[in-house]
C-alpha cells in the first residue's frame, strides 16, 4: 500500500470514493496530505537526510495518487520539492555559522574585561551568534507551500438531500413525471346497505415536467499567469467552483423558479397555519412537534419527516434557552429537534423554519462543477483566456409529495399563536 492509499484509508475513504467527491472536498483531502508529507520532510531534514533521500520521500508521496487532477499533483510536487530545498538550505547555512550565544563569548573572554574595567590596557572582542534583525534586505525566509482560503458558507441542505446523477442522452434537459393529480381523486368508499349501488370513486393521473437550470461563472486571466504562476491558477480554478457551488446552495433554499432559478425548498413547501393550542412558554421545539405531526396525521402511511431547516441565529433562540433551574432546553450532544435532523443552512432567512421528510426532495444534477477554457473578444491577441464553470440541475419535489413539507415564515408569529389558549 502507498503513502496515497494509506492517507485514504485512514481517513475511511477507497480510491473510487474519492474520486467521486465533490471538488472542495477533493482539495480538502489532497491539502491534508500535503501537509502530512511536507512535515515527514522536515522530520528527515531534521535528522540529517541526504538530498537523494528526500527526493525519494517526494517520490513516493506523490505514486498512486489516482483521482488527482494534474495541476494539483504538479502542485503537490512544486511544494514537496520546494519545502526539502528551503529546510536543507537553512540547515546548511547553520552548520558553519557561530553557534556561540553573546552570554558564552562574555563569560569566555571575563578575565579579560575585568582587566580593561579595572583600569588595565587591552582590547576584547566578541563574536556572538548574529540575529535576524541586523541582516537588511534580505530574500531569504520560508515560503509557506499553500495559499491562504476565503470562508464560504457550509453546504448544508445540499450535503443532506439525495442526489441522483443524469448521464448524457436524450432527454433533452428535461425530467418528466406521472403523479395522481390529488385535487380530482376523489376516494368514495362507504358501507353499502343490502341492494343499494356502491359508491363510485375517482381516479385521475397528470404529466408533469421541470428543465434543469443551469448556474455559472467566468474569470479573465492573462496566459503569462496560468504559465508562472501554477499554484494561484489551480486555486483560481477551484475559486471558480466554490462560487458556482455557493450559489447553488442559496438558490436549494431560496430559488423562486422563476426565469432560470431553481425551484426551492422555501417556495416548494406549503405554508403551515399555526393554532392557538396554550402551550405554556412555546419554543421551536414545540413548533417542529406541531408541524411534523400536522404532515404525519393524515398522511403517516407515506411520510415520516425526518429534518428541519432553520438558520443558525433562529436556532440560537433555543440553544441558549435555559429552565427555571438556569439548565439548558436543548441537548447540542444528540443533534435532534422533536426526533428531526436539524439542518442549519444560512441560506434560510431568520425566523424561517420548515420541516419535512427529505426523501421527497431530490436532486437531479450532471456530475461534478464542469471547469473550462475559452477566449472570447480580443482575448486571443492580448494573451489572455477566460476560465468559465457550469453545473446544470433542478431540485424537484413532485407535486404529489409537496404534502412531505410545510413551511413557517414568521416563527415568532406561530409560536405567540401556539402559546395562546383556544377559545
Amino acid at each position: 500500500m502507498n503513502k496515497w492509499e494509506a492517507f485514504l484509508n485512514k481517513q475511511g475513504v477507497t480510491k473510487e470514493q474519492f474520486a467521486e467527491m465533490e471538488p472542495d472536498k477533493m482539495a480538502e483531502l489532497t491539502a491534508k496530505f500535503q501537509s502530512e508529507q511536507i512535515e515527514e520532510i522536515n522530520n528527515a531534514v531534521a535528522e540529517k537526510a541526504t538530498e537523494d533521500q528526500v527526493k525519494t520521500l517526494i517520490s513516493e508521496a506523490l505514486k498512486g495518487m489516482e483521482g488527482v487532477s494534474k495541476a494539483k499533483l504538479d502542485e503537490l510536487q512544486k511544494a514537496l520539492e520546494d519545502q526539502g530545498d528551503v529546510i536543507g538550505a537553512m540547515k546548511r547555512e547553520g552548520v558553519h555559522g557561530s553557534t556561540k550565544t553573546l552570554h558564552q563569548e562574555i563569560k569566555e573572554k571575563k578575565n579579560d574585561i575585568l582587566k580593561i574595567a579595572r583600569g588595565g590596557s587591552g582590547e576584547v572582542e566578541l563574536k556572538a551568534l548574529t540575529s535576524r534583525a541586523s541582516v537588511s534586505n534580505s530574500p531569504a525566509g520560508f515560503v509557506l507551500p499553500d495559499i491562504g482560503q476565503l470562508g464560504v458558507k457550509e453546504r448544508s441542505l445540499y450535503n443532506v438531500l439525495p442526489k441522483l446523477s443524469i448521464g448524457d442522452g436524450d432527454h433533452a434537459g428535461v425530467v418528466r413525471y406521472r403523479d395522481w393529480d390529488e385535487s380530482t381523486t376523489v376516494r368514495a368508499a362507504a358501507m353499502v346497505a343490502e341492494g343499494a349501488a356502491f359508491p363510485e370513486s375517482t381516479a385521475t393521473f397528470a404529466w408533469y415536467s421541470k428543465e434543469l437550470r443551469k448556474v455559472g461563472d467566468t474569470l479573465p486571466v492573462t496566459e503569462e499567469f496560468m504559465e508562472d504562476e501554477v499554484q494561484a491558477a489551480a486555486e483560481l480554478e477551484m475559486f471558480l467552483d466554490v462560487n458556482v457551488s455557493t450559489k447553488i446552495d442559496e438558490q436549494l433554499v431560496k430559488g423562486d423558479n422563476t426565469g432560470q432559478n431553481l425551484d426551492g425548498l422555501f417556495n416548494v413547501a406549503p405554508a403551515y397555519t399555526a393554532v392557538n393550542s396554550g402551550i405554556d412558554a412555546p419554543n421551536l421545539k414545540d413548533l417542529a412537534i406541531k408541524m411534523r405531526n400536522a404532515i404525519t396525521r393524515t398522511r403517516g402511511s407515506k411520510y415520516l419527516p425526518d429534518m428541519c431547516v432553520v438558520s443558525s441565529s433562529t436556532m440560537e433562540d433555543l440553544v441558549l434557552a435555559k429552565d427555571a433551574n438556569n439548565n439548558y432546553i436543548f441537548d447540542e450532544n444528540t443533534g435532534t429537534l422533536g426526533g428531526l435532523t436539524v439542518v442549519v443552512d444560512e441560506n434560510m432567512d431568520d425566523n424561517t423554519f420548515i420541516v419535512g421528510d427529505r426523501r421527497y426532495a431530490r436532486i437531479y444534477e450532471k456530475s461534478g462543477v464542469t471547469i473550462s477554457k475559452g477566449m472570447v473578444g480580443q482575448q486571443f491577441v492580448e494573451d489572455e483566456m477566460t476560465l468559465k464553470a457550469r453545473k446544470r440541475l433542478l431540485l424537484l419535489v413532485r407535486t404529489v409529495d409537496k404534502t412531505g413539507f410545510l413551511k413557517v415564515a414568521d416563527v415568532d408569529a406561530a409560536l405567540t399563536t401556539l402559546g395562546t389558549a383556544p377559545a
